[in-house]
């Protein structure tokens, strides 16, 4: 049955599912790169926060102080060095690129780990609490409230920034951004760093709320990753929001119908009626906003 409970579960869910799709969505839209490494960047994410309340005793929320820093680092290099030269030959070196991270850090994770289930242990992760007469999890609410500050605020400094103005004009036309004194390379790689950064984010909300591992969570985060980026539009950072959310509503209200042993083919069903209805739906948003997007971004730039 269909309840506020049910709806209040998806909308809270859905704040998580942004931040999954927020670096995904940030780095297409910026240099039109799928980075299949994604979901393996957000159990590195669960891991470093791991390391660091078991070594400092920290809480997990409070692990983030040194990790998304960490994470930032490690992914700078990897950009700038690696995948800026793959850019230039085409689409699929880069993709194929971030494949064999992937690989990578799946692998190094389970010979530093093993491959058991970990969580990061909060006294607030299983713990309840009201809210609008429905009883729902602190964790939840927690990373509800993170997925909008952070889209929010990614939003707004994408859009009044003259950093963000220069990532807007480096994606548009990257060649004029260049002749324009930016330094476009650079801009790729904290773009890629800042995308590794909120992808610890969501590795930190996941671990605290429902655990990882090694081999399975980063396979199953970046395919709701992609599925809400696509719900949301290609490289919207708003959109990572929205569809974030309408992602969750489907979950949850899907699985009050059809029973939540089918909540990850609720996921594989969303992605793949969006893709279907994608040529005549998304074409037509995403080209209006692009005409009228491309007119402005150079002349900000300035």
């Amino acid at each position: 049955m269909i309840d506020g409970s049910v709806i209040l579960s998806g909308v809270l869910v859905g704040g998580l599912y942004a931040i999954v799709a927020l670096g995904l969505t940030l780095v297409f839209g910026v240099m039109r790169l799928v980075n299949i490494a994604h979901g393996d960047i957000i159990v590195l994410g669960a891991y470093a926060s791991m390391l660091v309340v078991t070594v400092l005793g920290w809480d997990p929320l409070v692990s983030l102080v040194a990790v998304v820093p960490l994470m930032f680092l490690i992914a700078y290099p990897v950009q700038r060095y690696v995948l800026t030269g793959l850019l230039r030959k085409g689409e699929e070196p880069p993709i194929v690129a971030t494949f064999g991270i992937s690989l990578l850090i799946s692998a190094a994770l389970v010979l530093a780990f093993t491959g058991n289930a970990q969580s990061l242990a909060a006294p607030y992760a299983l713990q309840g609490m009201n809210l609008f007469g429905v009883t729902v999890r602190v964790s939840d609410v927690i990373a509800f409230v993170i997925g909008v500050v952070l889209v929010v605020a990614v939003n707004l400094w994408m859009k009044r920034s003259r950093y963000g103005a220069a990532l807007r004009a480096a994606s548009s036309d990257p060649q004029t951004a260049a002749t324009m004194g930016i330094n476009v390379n650079r801009l790729y790689a904290v773009t890629f760093a800042a995308a590794a950064a909120f992808a610890a984010v969501a590795g930190v909300l996941i671990g605290i709320g429902y655990g990882f591992t090694p081999t399975t969570t980063g396979f199953s985060f970046v395919l709701i990753g992609f599925t809400v980026v696509v719900l949301g539009g290609i490289g919207n950072v708003m959109g990572a929001l929205w569809g974030g959310l309408a992602l969750g509503l489907i979950q949850s209200v899907g699985s009050a119908i059809v029973g939540s042993e089918y909540r990850d083919f609720l996921i594989y069903a969303a992605f793949l009626v969006v893709l279907l209805v994608k040529p005549t739906l998304h074409r037509v948003v995403s080209g209006i906003q692009g005409m009228r997007a491309e007119r402005l971004v150079l002349k900000e730039a300035k």
